[in-house]
């Protein structure tokens, strides 16, 4: 790698960092001043170090691509890098409005310093950034499979967050919105991890919308995987629980205890599961 080649990646990715930040002001609807420096936000902190950490692994595809002339380089990083920044914030807003449409209004709660809320947020903007990247990994130079894919990833995230959530015995929205940060660790992890998931069954060379969509397909039925991790690696190998279907010692500690090391455990279990999943397969 040229020394020319460093200095526009760097010089890219600093750009881009800066429209991100003026992209997440818009969203947040605050100035990130105010919030981390006047009122000390860690919630809106945790939001908005997701969202750049997001921006980031939106970029590396784009930055890793074959490069051409300068001014191609320059018109490419542009166009896919605000589209792909732009992407990742509109799947980040969908799954929002899921999440308010649910209980839990997470741009309030952020403000109002919520640290739960920040950490599930943090989560959402990379979980959405791992589809963009994987969406834009595997367009095969094509924009349409870029597009349709992108939305299954999300349309995919929303539903599996909102069916594995479900198996719990608690109510996530009313926790999140006590600031119960173990449930925030267990759910952000689940986000993650589907996320993950979701944005490694939309990557790879398009080949058709029919296998593409059976390849996607498979790789998300590979999700159920994370029901026996949680109810059997976590709560009987780690907490020492009895087996249970439902309502375990797991949904004890975290409900009743706010046990944020039962909650750190369970996310880890999902991320190691999907990254184990996505390594493979």
């Amino acid at each position: 790698m040229t020394l020319a080649t460093i200095g526009f990646v760097v010089l890219a990715v600093v750009v881009l960092l800066i429209i991100a930040r003026v992209i997440y002001r818009v969203i947040l609807g605050e100035s990130m001043t105010d919030a981390l420096i006047q009122r000390d936000n860690v919630a809106a902190a945790l939001a908005l170090g997701g969202f750049l950490l997001g921006v980031v692994q939106v970029t590396i595809p784009i930055l890793s691509a074959p490069s051409q002339s300068f001014w191609q380089d320059v018109a490419a990083t542009a166009a896919y890098g605000i589209g792909g920044i732009v992407a990742m914030s509109l799947t980040a807003l969908a799954f929002e409005q899921y999440s308010k449409a649910t209980g839990t209004d997470l741009h309030a709660q952020i403000r109002a310093g919520n640290v739960a809320a920040g950490l599930i947020a943090a989560a959402v903007y990379f979980a959405a950034s791992e589809i963009v990247s994987g969406a834009l990994t595997g367009d095969g130079g094509s924009l349409a499979p870029t597009v349709v894919f992108w939305l299954a990833g999300t349309a995919a995230l929303i539903a599996l967050t909102h069916v594995f959530r479900m198996l719990t015995s608690y109510n996530d929205a009313h926790h999140l919105n006590e600031g119960n940060v173990a449930a925030a660790c267990a759910y952000a992890g689940l986000v993650v991890g589907i996320g993950m998931m979701a944005g490694h069954a939309v990557e790879g060379t398009f080949t058709g919308y029919a296998s593409s969509f059976r390849s996607f397909g498979a790789m998300l039925l590979l999700v159920v995987s994370f029901y026996p991790v949680r109810q059997i690696v976590v709560q009987m190998l780690f907490l020492g629980g009895g087996f249970s279907l439902h309502n375990g010692r797991l949904d004890h500690e975290i409900e009743h205890d706010r046990n944020v090391g039962a909650g750190v455990l369970e996310a880890l279990g999902y991320f190691a599961a999907a990254l184990v999943i996505t390594r493979i397969f």
